[in-house]
């Protein structure tokens, strides 16, 4: 007897659990059920509140996007460097941080031996030239005493028996010292001009070397090429300083004032999708809710690789290629050189039909829409792609003059007649 109340102890043990998972089934049930039923009320009170407006589905533009990151960046930098062969520094212009135009000046080099020989070599033209001056008078003259020999004849004697022999022997001794003076000026008026040509020639010597020494002594003054910011100046090189031979030293650099731009790394497959000219949408944490518009202006075909974090645990893992590219910005207003930023790069861009997304019903492949055909309801299949805000794209299943349910209920009958007044 003790057994069998015992064996019916553990059956009611048995059913208690069975009775326990039955009853939270069925509150599980009633749930659904009423929750369910508040739907259909809800749908019915909806279709009875408003009537069904139909709609036309419209031509919308759908993007595809991939997303890469990059760092703002300066669009270029000029290291100026100093040149070991012009000697010491003598003065620096410029401070750190200032702005700098084209043409401005950056630092000079010492350069007096270059400085000395200029000047010698301008006071040697001026010589020279004050020497062919003088020798182009001396030839004028020269040349006029010439003309005046030339033209001297001898005065007119009467002629008489006696006379006439003492008339040619002068005649003869005029004739004579005239030669001789013409000879003589003509000689002095070739050595005239052989020094002037001479002189000439020092002229475009000293000419010459006055115009090296002073382009030599320009480039003792460097200047800037652009304009930008000067940045990084070496504290370290002041007057005074000299740079060993053959030894690269900056002394500073010039940030351009132009545009920034956007450097980053692409992966294979990212440079497979991502080509100059794609438009881009930028955005930073560091600055909230703000987006700038822009381009990417250059990818590069040389990639450069970086070994894997684990080389070492897998020698035969091939080095990891990544693509440098650059993109351009319509507005830099509140970015700086150095902020990180992420990229979202438009790689597809197509114009689709799109309905509102309360317009498609249904899950998964099993969507469809309520569409008007000769005046009464159906239900249409429809192929669904990207979602954009509140419209979503129509890949097949409807035309653009198909007339459809905007937001039609659940609860709607198939075959209904519909007036669209």
């Amino acid at each position: 007897m003790e057994t069998a109340k015992r064996i019916g102890v553990d059956n009611e043990h048995v059913r208690t659990p069975r009775k326990k998972k039955w009853m939270i089934l069925g509150i599980f049930i009633l749930l659904f059920m009423a929750v369910l039923s508040i739907i259909v009320v809800v749908e019915v009170k909806k279709s009875n509140a408003k009537p069904l407006v139909f709609i036309s589905p419209i031509e919308k533009n759908f993007t595809k996007t991939k997303t890469v990151s990059g760092r703002v960046v300066q669009s270029h930098t000029e290291t100026i460097y100093i040149n070991a062969t012009k000697g010491s520094i003598q003065e620096i212009f410029v401070k750190e941080g200032e702005t700098v135009t084209p043409g401005q000046k950056l630092f000079s080099y010492e350069g007096s031996t270059v400085a000395a020989d200029q000047g010698q070599a301008e006071a040697n033209k001026k010589l020279a030239e004050t020497s062919v001056t003088q020798l182009k008078e001396q030839i004028t003259s020269l040349e006029q005493d010439i003309r005046e020999a030339e033209s001297t004849t001898t005065p007119d004697i009467t002629d008489t028996p006696d006379t006439t022999n003492t008339t040619d022997a002068v005649d003869t001794a005029n004739q004579a010292t005239k030669a001789i003076t013409i000879q003589s000026l003509q000689a002095e008026l070739n050595s005239a001009k052989a020094e002037l040509r001479a002189s000439e020639l020092k002229v475009e010597k000293y000419t010459l070397e006055a115009e090296k020494l002073k382009a030599e002594l320009e480039t003792l003054t460097v200047s800037s090429l652009t304009a930008g910011v000067i940045t990084n100046l070496n504290q370290n090189v002041g007057q005074g300083f000299q740079a060993k031979d053959n030894q690269q030293l900056a002394i500073m650099q010039i940030a351009s004032n132009n545009p920034f731009q956007i450097e980053g790394k692409l992966t294979e497959a990212e440079k497979a999708k991502i080509t100059p000219g794609q438009s881009i949408t930028v955005t930073s944490k560091v600055v909230a809710n703000k987006k700038w518009k822009g381009k990417i202006s250059e990818v590069s075909d040389n990639p450069t690789y970086k070994t894997p974090a684990n080389k070492g645990k897998d020698p035969q893992q091939e080095p990891i290629p990544s693509y440098t590219f650059k993109a351009s910005l319509d507005s830099q207003k509140g970015l700086y050189p150095g902020y990180t930023t992420t990229l979202d790069v438009v790689v597809q861009s197509k114009e689709l039909l799109a309905v509102p997304e309360t317009s498609i019903k249904g899950f998964g492949k099993s969507t469809y829409v309520y569409v008007l055909k000769k005046g009464k309801l159906h239900e249409q299949k429809v192929e669904t792609g990207q979602k954009q805000g509140k419209w979503v794209a129509i890949l097949k299943g409807l035309k653009k003059e198909d007339k459809l349910g905007e937001d039609p209920s659940w609860i709607i009958r198939l075959g209904t007649k519909m007036n669209l007044n």
